[in-house]
């Protein structure tokens, strides 16, 4: 199924609606200016450039012309694409800080339309939605997957079936937090498996909240291939790079 971006499945409709009234019952304020009502208000929104082209074909950093960046030329990604909708940086780590560890979960919903707009200005063929999944002792602390909160919401937007039980975490690994890129690849080894229920599928895309060397969605996407799967892309709400002239607002 390739995205259109036109239209929201009425499940995602549906979706927006239950948020719609918690916010009224329990009305929020937005992440940015404070204003009542609303947890980002579109204002606020308009203000936060999405990552622009030139991008980088395969990983989807900026580059300074169309085509691949250098570090793929060398060493291609086991994955087809890889985009992201922002810089993690300002708006966007407060708002994933307030996803991941203050139980924001509201906020997934407008933040996934953000992975609604980026994927729609891509033509990839995607049959099914899964999630980088967290470890078994984060989702003891936390109750849920921050990437599965993204991933539902787009997968109810987009009428894209969302499937949970494609990859498994069997590694305990430590925090990338301040790893270098090969630190963070040997952190990450062999980190998840595939479920043979991924082999019923050819083109699966991977939800992360946050990309950083890449290291994560290529273990993940080397366990898919593991099991047949011909093609995987990644989408991430943000990417961290260091401030960048190359990072411009697309309409």
């Amino acid at each position: 199924m390739i995205v259109s971006g036109s239209k929201m499945h009425p499940a995602g409709f549906l979706y927006h609606l239950g948020w719609t009234a918690v916010d009224w019952l329990f009305p929020p304020y937005c992440i940015d200016c404070g204003t009542l009502g609303e947890r980002w208000c579109q204002a606020c929104q308009e203000k936060v450039p999405f990552l622009a082209p030139p991008l980088c074909e395969q990983c989807g950093r900026p580059i300074e012309r169309a085509g691949l960046c250098p570090e793929c030329q060398h060493e291609p990604l086991p994955l087809d694409g890889v985009r992201s909708c922002y810089v993690y940086e300002g708006t966007i780590r407060e708002a994933i800080h307030r996803l991941k560890f203050e139980k924001d979960l509201g906020l997934a919903e407008i933040l996934a339309k953000a992975l609604v707009k980026t994927l729609s200005h891509e033509h990839w063929n995607i049959e099914v939605i899964t999630s980088v999944p967290v470890s078994s002792t984060r989702m003891k602390e936390r109750g849920y997957n921050q990437a599965e909160m993204l991933a539902v919401p787009l997968a109810l937007i987009t009428g894209i079936p969302y499937k949970r039980s494609l990859l498994k975490r069997i590694k305990e690994s430590p925090s990338q937090i301040g790893l270098g890129r090969q630190e963070r690849q040997e952190n990450i080894r062999d980190a998840f498996v595939a479920t043979a229920r991924a082999s019923q599928f050819s083109s699966i895309l991977v939800i992360d909240d946050v990309i950083t060397t890449g290291s994560t969605l290529q273990s993940c996407a080397l366990a898919l291939r593991e099991q047949g799967v011909k093609q995987v892309f990644g989408l991430t709400l943000a990417r961290a790079i260091s401030r960048d002239p190359l990072a411009r607002a697309i309409s």
